[in-house]
């Protein structure tokens, strides 16, 4: 969900990577909807395709720390602002989701309470539990954007202790992670509100796997002769050996070990266990993306190819619209919730969803991003102004 579409990425397999993460959620939602998720073990393989929402998140923990890393490591770098961070955040988030929420409470979820509808534009409806229909997916998106709020001071404290005490800014990481699987056992045994699972603390091992990787990518540029180079070069040459370990991880996933396929509450302990395989799976992902060759490669192929970077730059928009699309299409076809039409109902959904999502950029997430990014994220130093002149 997060994204600088406004300036070069360094990682551009990395917008494919966001694409497989949009569909990942639009699908999984479609075999709710359809009633797929019931229909054994592919309905159990559909069901756990809301893994999206983890590599969305390990993809905002990673990339969104990454200035502060660069400043830390470079004291010459200055800081990056953090009102600029937070005005990009909002320009990048709040314009496309204010319009879907509109849209939604003129279709979807007409009728709502002023009071239920100011907490969905606020993006407060994960805590007391009023998620509109037709955008109940929006937790996620509340539960990333209370990380944008926090994530300056993990950033400036990782950025400080990395160079110089980097088992301190590991612990760090790994305290937030533990808290990340703590969590949704207290909610699922009851010491917290059930809907609580869904709150930042919830899902911090996710944002901390992306925290991780952005520490060891940064380390191996400060370290390129080190053990821990050594590795990632290894891993760069095998980017599949990766990816099927991470496979290994997403199919024990898509057992009951994991809890269940619908949305019936799981135990403490399974609870558990699937945010941490989730956590797991979508760090290596990333790990095998990130470090594979941008430009030459099968995954280069797959991932890089215009299509699915078009898509991946659109993932955003597919995100907020897709269950909005879906309710239509249930509704034109005239097919009942949870009574099958999984394919129909799928491919209908993809191509709505893309077609709002690329009018969307289009027309407003892309000019406001181009306004926003006018300001640098960090002033120039001093070495740079003297260029420039």
């Amino acid at each position: 969900m997060s994204s600088e579409a406004a300036r070069p990425h360094q990682l551009p397999l990395l917008d494919g990577l966001r694409a497989v993460a949009a569909l990942m959620v639009l699908g999984t939602h479609v075999a709710f909807e359809t009633g797929t998720v019931t229909h054994g073990a592919w309905g159990s393989l559909l069901a756990r395709l809301d893994f999206g929402v983890a590599l969305f998140f390990v993809l905002s923990g990673f990339l969104l720390v990454r200035p502060w890393l660069r400043a830390g490591s470079d004291r010459s770098r200055p800081q990056p602002s953090t009102r600029t961070y937070l005005l990009r955040r909002a320009a990048r988030i709040l314009p496309a989701y204010w319009l879907v929420v509109l849209v939604a409470l003129a279709t979807t979820a007409r009728g709502t309470a002023p009071v239920r509808a100011l907490s969905n534009m606020a993006l407060l409806q994960i805590y007391p539990g009023d998620l509109l229909s037709g955008l109940t997916q929006t937790w996620s998106l509340c539960t990333e954007v209370a990380f944008y709020l926090v994530l300056p001071v993990i950033a400036v404290t990782l950025g400080r202790l990395l160079p110089d005490k980097p088992e301190r800014a590991v612990a760090l990481v790994a305290a937030l992670a533990v808290v990340g699987w703590v969590w949704p056992a207290l909610a699922a045994g009851g010491a917290l509100p059930a809907r609580s699972s869904t709150w930042l603390p919830g899902h911090l091992d996710w944002f901390a796997a992306g925290l991780a990787l952005a520490l060891v990518e940064r380390w191996v540029h400060a370290q390129p002769q080190s053990a821990t180079a050594r590795r990632v070069a290894e891993l760069r040459r095998h980017p599949w050996t990766v990816l099927a370990l991470a496979a290994a991880i997403f199919w024990l996933a898509c057992t009951p070990v994991a809890g269940p396929a619908t949305l019936t509450p799981a135990a403490p302990g399974t609870a558990t266990l699937k945010e941490l395989l989730y956590a797991a799976c979508a760090l290596l992902v990333l790990t095998a993306v990130a470090f594979a060759p941008q430009r030459d490669g099968a995954l280069a192929l797959l991932l890089g190819h215009p299509v699915a970077r078009t898509v991946g730059r659109v993932s955003y928009g597919v995100f907020l619209w897709h269950l909005v699309i879906l309710a239509g299409v249930l509704d034109l076809l005239g097919v009942p919730v949870f009574t099958g039409g999984f394919w129909q109902v799928l491919v209908l959904t993809v191509v709505g969803s893309l077609g709002a999502a690329a009018a969307s950029w289009r027309l407003l997430e892309r000019p406001v991003l181009d306004v926003a990014h006018r300001r640098p994220l960090s002033p120039p130093t001093a070495k740079a102004e003297v260029s420039q002149r």
